[in-house]
């Protein structure tokens, strides 16, 4: 009952967009008798959006596919500088805001772990025609043509982890002319940022293209900890260049080579503790305490492309593509969310990774048949060093929790009421507290001769005030006696404070990718079109496992490793392959309006997961996505372009990452798990040019999806067996450009206003923590207003504007968890950016 009432809210939510695409099917009848017998394609007065998905040049009206492309113009228009901004602007459509090594992309509500090097991402992300592995996904926008996200998968054409869709990133090339800009952007917290692009034809036939840009700016949360030493959390400190040469040979064939580099050192995205020992539970407030040692994020990563293009004929062309990218990531954040050193935990990520990426493709078209075909091979290699850092303090925290468990079952088993337990002090919060060690002593004497004799040795009677006193005035003896008595190293006195535990598990990963693809598309007539395509893959993987152990200030013998145990390097090797494809069929209804159906599937290898040795004997399985899509695309009356479609995708052994805790598990880890998936919804993109200055949009997107998990340990260690899901979603963005006809100082103004909504489904989510339900505004929808006004001179030498986006300062929560929620009663949770304004100031040479 309560999915049903879910879903009907979803449709309520968003009755414009339903409204109009029913307003549209009213009216299609008319609109096709009246252009049934047009011969030519009628001119639009939206402007033609070109795109390359079926890697050939087409009108994106003509392509069979759910297309969204975002131009330079929306770029600038939505102040959007990485792939976390678009997905604002477009709906079915997410990436991680603030993560750049650890950064995750998702489409129609799949997405993968952003955790293990073992496994890939559901969501094929290219840049250039390059592929981009999990750590090197987050590029800046420095002068880019546009961005295409394809929804669904893409096996065919793409191939390697496209089993959701494809973001396809294409920035500008050189151009036989001299051109040049600079630009800045200045706006509250401390934003700085700084684009220099320079394109030099130094011949006929040669030219030069540089882009330069910079990318800082204040976090958006304040960090009261006054002992806090690192990089500021939350800060942005990004910079690219890149440098590519363009040298056309001939008139048949030209070669660019490019070269990239992106440097990244900021702090790590911070993590908003929501627990009692955290600044506050309202997140809202901006305010954090966190105090992980040199919190940092940085990413040190090159690339070296080249590209061949060569036209055979009229007919026949191919192009060759080959790059070596290469990069180095390391973050360390707080992983607690608390100043509070006995819940001190932080992780590290270091990877130093490469991978040689090479395609090959040959296109065919007369007209009527168009081929494209090829194949393509790919070498990665990968070392992760995950480490889990504590201090003796926490250590000491969570051996009270274990004792406390112990001593509390032992005198319930007695038949002690809890009342009573509770007169003699337990549960304790501390050990290192004397009154609390003093009371665990006291207990522990009742039942055991050997502790009653260490009381009687410090002259001091259970329950005492002289036993609190004698602790306090002892140091480590009692637990030093304690430990030795017991046999439990993990007890340990206070001498110990601020001492650092840390345990690592290093990964290494060789992979290895092949593809071979064909796909067809034929125009039987002026009505009916057809494409097929098919694609085998294969990926080999070796991977491996190794726990080092670690030293603990002055060692402390016998001391287990609290997370991962130790393990000499084991290793791992399997191979996984898959022939996927998709079939199209398209209907003409005339040169303006085309209906199609198509059915594709996609495919993700399968995998390993880096912090579960366990998985070398169980990688988890492919991931396999069938999807059938009905689609309508229209240019009507001159002024309405109309994209909708509806859609099924079914996966099985969809990939997802859990917290976890096996029951003989120190702390929770994310796990990998599967699980099946059903997920139906319908998408819709209308661009309406209501006059010769107005213009109007909408996307918007309704999802529901049913899941079922195999079972996994929550981060409780509980086992979840309530694992049929079912959950419901939609999303829209409304737009508005304006460009009046009036002129200021002789330049035009433009004025570019946008609301996103997005719903909130966290409340669907399976494992959910109960303190989410204490904190205000976590599951509050998404609604955010953005605008910009701008001016440009008349010859466009000159353009100026001002901006601001979430004008009423709409706060959302991000998703609660973490390595330390369970374990030390500290769960983190994320922010979006608070309202910012800024302007914008270039200058084209």
């Amino acid at each position: 009952m309560a999915t049903q009432q879910q879903a009907k809210s979803g449709f309520r939510r968003q009755p414009l967009a339903w409204c109009i695409s029913l307003a549209i099917a009213s009216q299609l009848g008319t609109a096709l008798a009246q252009d049934n017998n047009t011969a030519e394609k009628t001119e639009s007065a939206i402007e033609t959006i070109t795109v390359t998905a079926q890697k050939r040049v087409q009108n994106v009206m003509d392509v069979p596919l759910a297309i969204d492309s975002v131009s330079a113009e929306n770029l600038t228009d939505t102040s959007s500088v990485l792939l976390g901004d678009i997905a604002d602007y477009t709906p079915g459509f997410k990436f991680s805001k603030e993560a750049v090594a650890q950064a995750s992309a998702e489409i129609r509500g799949i997405s993968s772990s952003n955790i293990s090097t073992g496994g890939d991402p559901s969501v094929a992300i290219f840049f250039d025609d390059f592929y981009l592995p999990r750590a090197a996904q987050s590029v800046l926008f420095s002068d880019m043509q546009r961005i295409e996200i394809l929804k669904g998968p893409q096996g065919t054409l793409f191939g390697k982890n496209a089993a959701a869709g494809v973001v396809n990133m294409i920035p500008n090339a050189p151009r036989l002319d001299d051109e040049a800009f600079v630009k800045a952007t200045l706006g509250d917290y401390g934003l700085q940022r700084f684009e220099l692009m320079g394109n030099k034809a130094l011949s006929d036939n040669f030219a030069l293209r540089l882009n330069l840009m910079s990318n800082q700016r204040d976090a958006y949360v304040d960090n009261l900890n006054p002992d806090y030493r690192g990089n500021e959390l939350g800060s942005v400190n990004h910079r690219s260049a890149r440098l590519v040469a363009l040298w056309q040979l001939s008139d048949a064939t030209k070669v660019q080579l490019s070269y990239d580099r992106d440097d990244v050192d900021q702090g790590y995205a911070p993590g908003v503790g929501v627990s009692p020992y955290a600044y506050s539970l309202n997140p809202s407030d901006r305010k954090i305490e966190n105090d992980v040692i040199d919190g940092h994020e940085t990413r040190d990563m090159t690339a070296l492309s080249v590209k061949l293009w060569h036209d055979f004929n009229d007919e026949w062309s191919a192009k060759f593509i080959s790059s070596k990218r290469q990069w180095q990531v390391s973050g360390r954040d707080d992983a607690d969310g608390t100043a509070d050193k006995t819940r001190y935990l932080d992780t590290i990520n270091f990877e130093d990774s490469d991978i040689f990426y090479n395609e090959l493709q040959l296109n065919y078209s007369d007209g009527k048949l168009s081929f494209v075909g090829g194949m393509t091979y790919s070498k990665e290699n990968v070392y992760q060093k995950t480490s889990l850092n504590i201090l003796a303090d926490t250590i000491a925290r969570l051996t009270t929790d274990s004792l406390n468990q112990q001593l509390i079952g032992a005198l319930q088993q007695n038949g002690l009421p809890d009342e009573m337990i509770a007169q003699m002090g337990l549960p304790a919060d501390h050990i290192w507290n004397p009154q609390n060690w003093a009371s665990m002593l006291s207990v522990m004497a009742m039942v055991d001769p050997s502790v009653a004799g260490l009381l009687q040795m410090l002259g001091a009677e259970p329950f005492s005030p002289q036993l609190v006193a004698a602790i306090g005035a002892t140091g480590d003896l009692t637990y030093d006696a304690i430990a030795g008595g017991l046999g439990v190293a993990e007890i340990f006195g206070p001498s110990n404070s601020g001492k650092m535990w840390s345990e690592d598990i290093i990964n290494t990963g060789d992979f290895t990718s092949y593809g071979l693809y064909s796909d067809l598309d034929y125009q039987l007539n002026d009505h009916w079109g057809f494409t097929a395509g098919l694609r085998y893959s294969r990926d080999e993987k070796d991977f491996s496992w190794e726990i080092k152990e670690r030293s603990f200030g002055q060692p402390l013998p016998g001391i287990t490793n609290f997370l991962f145990p130790l393990m000499p390097q084991l290793n791992a090797s399997k191979d996984w392959s898959k022939l996927t494809g998709r079939a199209v069929a398209r209907y003409n209804i005339d040169s303006n309006n085309m209906l199609y159906l198509s059915y594709a599937t996609g495919y993700k290898s399968g995998g390993y997961d880096s912090l579960d040795p366990m998985s070398s004997q169980n990688p988890f399985a492919p991931e396999e996505v069938a999807n059938i899509e009905l689609g309508y695309k229209a240019d009507l009356w001159q002024s309405l372009r109309v994209q909708l479609v509806a859609y099924q995708m079914d996966l099985t052994n969809r990939q997802r990452s859990v917290n976890s805790k096996a029951p003989d598990a120190g702390v929770a880890i994310p796990i990998v798990i599967n699980g099946d998936q059903e997920i139906r919804g319908g998408e819709l993109v209308l661009d309406w040019q209501a006059s010769n200055t107005l213009k109007l949009g909408l996307v918007t997107e309704y999802r529901k999806t049913e899941s079922k998990w195999q079972q996994f340990y929550n981060a409780d260690g509980e086992l979840v067996t309530d694992v049929e899901k079912s959950s419901a979603a939609d999303s829209y963005t409304l737009t508005a450009d304006w460009a009046p006809d009036y002129r200021l100082a002789g330049g035009a103004v433009k004025l570019h206003v946008d609301y996103v909504f997005e719903e909130n489904t966290k409340a669907d989510d399976p494992d959910i923590l109960d303190i989410a339900y204490q904190i205000p505004g976590y599951f509050a929808d998404t609604k955010h207003l953005n605008a910009r006004l701008s001016w440009a001179s008349q010859d466009d030498q000159w353009q100026l504007a001002v901006w601001g986006k979430n004008l009423t300062d709409n706060t959302t929560v991000g998703g609660i968890g973490g390595f330390a929620a369970a374990a030390l009663g500290t769960p983190l949770t994320s922010l979006n950016a608070p309202r910012t304004v800024g302007v914008d100031v270039r200058y084209q040479f």
